[in-house]
């Protein structure tokens, strides 16, 4: 097992835990404007947790959510951009010396709707401007997450690509060896390659599919990589609801996994809360302590 860093786990999930309903479209993004105290309380038991890297709640913040709300597109790009910077505002409020502020970007559409992509000129300009927002709200890392297909990613590393900050990106699965597009995984990794991505992710996966993708990954992934699943024993709902979780000791059973395989980051995803990732903590406690 070598030396790893520690991903923070769900903002969106553990909201509805804590009593929230979160509106349709803007989901999440909601909770920056009007429950910020609830936001930064998550963020906070994250950092408490030992979390070495916090994930903005910018999930939907994009133009595009907020206009499925019914509002116009000037109103809708304005009230996206309060919603992201106050995210990574309420972020880097709970930050410790060292800890690295992840800028979340998903894909444009329903990320479990890959059929829904834009177009790959819409999806670049549309990246390329929340890319500004993050680059001015100055997050250290960019992450494309959930990311369902080649055609989408490529686009948004492209959108990305002059930010300073660093790329990461992370995969939704079909199976152990296809995007949820049925993009292969191996085309998408060779892709990930040649655009010298500095981490491969694989997120929002059941513990069984991630685990049948780890083996995948380490027979195909040049760099660093990590993982960070749900917890559900199903697929999450449409509002990121996970209706059974999984034991924490399967969970951790992953993670041990993982780890052996190589990973350089792991956490978690729907489902999680701070408990998920002290766990983890204690897994790098006891392997310093072996060292």
């Amino acid at each position: 097992m070598a030396s790893f860093k520690i991903l923070d786990g769900a903002i969106g999930s553990e909201l509805i835990r804590r009593g929230l309903t979160l509106p349709e479209y803007i989901w999440s993004a909601d909770a920056n404007m009007n429950y910020p105290e609830l936001v930064l309380q998550i963020h906070g038991e994250y950092v408490a947790a030992g979390a070495d890297y916090i994930t903005t709640n910018t999930f939907r913040t994009t133009p595009r959510a907020y206009l499925k709300t019914g509002i116009n597109s000037k109103k809708a790009s304005q009230m996206a951009k309060n919603s992201l910077v106050r995210a990574v505002e309420l972020a880097k409020k709970t930050a410790l010396p060292g800890t690295k502020i992840i800028g979340s970007i998903a894909p444009l559409e329903d990320c479990y709707r890959p059929d829904l992509f834009p177009g790959r000129d819409i999806a670049i300009s549309e990246f390329s401007q929340l890319g500004r927002w993050m680059d001015d709200a100055r997050v250290d890392i960019l992450l494309l997450e959930t990311m369902n297909s080649i055609t989408e990613t490529e686009a948004g590393i492209c959108a990305l690509k002059d930010t300073d900050q660093p790329i990461w990106v992370s995969f939704v699965l079909k199976d152990k060896n296809h995007l949820l597009s049925g993009d292969r995984l191996a085309d998408a990794l060779y892709m990930l390659n040649s655009f010298q991505i500095e981490m491969v992710l694989l997120n929002c996966n059941s513990l069984v599919r991630t685990k049948r993708a780890v083996d995948y990954i380490v027979d195909n992934t040049i760099g660093s990589w990590g993982i960070y699943p749900n917890l559900g024993r199903g697929e999450p709902s449409s509002d990121g609801c996970i209706a059974k979780c999984a034991p924490m000791e399967k969970y951790l059973s992953l993670i041990e996994y993982a780890l052996n395989s190589g990973a350089s980051v792991v956490g978690a995803c729907c489902g999680s809360s701070p408990e998920h990732i002290a766990e983890i903590k204690k897994l790098k406690y006891d392997f310093a302590e072996q060292l």
